[in-house]
């Protein structure tokens, strides 16, 4: 598991998770990971050696863990982005579920 402290790094925040999800995450070594799916590809390697790294500007400029790196994290199994992805899911449906109709009864046969 990548050594992140991801409360340093910003934390999980929800909508780069969400976009993670989306993302195609193909190994090229040991914690290396070529991620493809939005706009240009981009290189993780998640056991740089003092964090990890990704080349796109959002990780770069802001310093903060990207879609990419948590689409790597969530492909090696972290136990951290899994458990927040199942938090996205838990709202969703509580969403879902506060919009959605009430649903009828049948009437009983006599």
């Amino acid at each position: 598991m990548a050594n992140i402290d991801m409360q340093a790094a910003g934390g999980i925040e929800a909508g780069r998770l969400e976009r993670c999800l989306g993302l195609t995450v193909e190994p090229a070594g040991r914690g290396r990971y070529r991620v493809t799916g939005g706009d240009e590809p981009h290189w993780v390697d998640l056991y740089a050696p003092l964090v990890p790294r990704c080349d796109c500007g959002d990780h770069l400029w802001r310093e903060r863990v990207c879609k990419h790196i948590l689409a790597a994290m969530l492909r090696e199994g972290d136990e951290r982005v899994i458990r927040e992805v199942g938090g996205l899911v838990h709202a969703l449906r509580a969403l879902v579920a506060s919009c959605a109709p009430p649903r009828r009864r049948r009437a009983r046969a006599a």
